[in-house]
């Protein structure tokens, strides 16, 4: 779209990623060390759990130790924006590649978003899974997607308007090349 604006962003769905886009960090890793944490003797439980499937690794960490939202520090200028589409009738879902409870309790916790989805056992959420869901859900060319990493490309394909959040060069660089509106953030962590 030639004359796609941020003042067009509310028009669309916002599809807004978890690690590395809303905080710093990856839950996976958080809950990792987690569950080592409280259960130093089974510190080889993960590897099996991983070897069997990495949705697998993530279903049984999220059931093994409690995730507190609470803990994780958001970065204000993406929650803040957010905050201000959702006030101009932007419709918030939360698109994570992290286990599905963990995304239910980050939205329940924030309150923003229509709907969370993530990860479930067989279904990792992440690149193509993502792009496909969201296709499915709003159509190409249809939503918005705010992402942070270099897979984050396979979702913005097919996205009305790209919002990147701390990306590295190369990632800076196909966006460039992108047809797409792109908005960027520099967040501290």
């Amino acid at each position: 779209m030639d004359n796609f604006s941020a003042k067009d962003f509310a028009k669309f769905p916002i599809c807004v990623d978890l690690d590395g886009t809303l905080w710093a960090g990856d839950c996976l890793w958080l809950n990792l060390l987690e569950f080592l944490k409280q259960h130093p003797l089974r510190f080889l439980q993960p590897l099996f759990w991983w070897y069997k499937d990495r949705t697998y690794l993530k279903y049984n960490l999220a059931k093994a130790v409690f995730f507190n939202p609470k803990k994780l520090s958001f970065f204000p200028e993406i929650l803040e924006y957010l905050l201000d589409l959702k006030s101009r009738g932007a419709k918030l879902y939360l698109v994570t590649g992290s286990d599905q409870t963990i995304a239910d309790a980050i939205a329940k916790h924030l309150n923003i978003f229509e709907k969370a989805f993530g990860s479930t056992v067989g279904n990792n959420l992440v690149g193509m899974n993502k792009a496909e869901l969201l296709n499915i859900l709003f159509g190409e060319k249809k939503y918005i997607y705010f992402g942070n990493e270099w897979k984050d490309r396979f979702v913005w394909q097919y996205c009305i308007a790209a919002v990147a959040v701390n990306i590295d060069q190369e990632t800076s660089a196909w966006l460039d090349a992108q047809p797409i509106y792109t908005r960027r953030f520099i967040c501290k962590s």
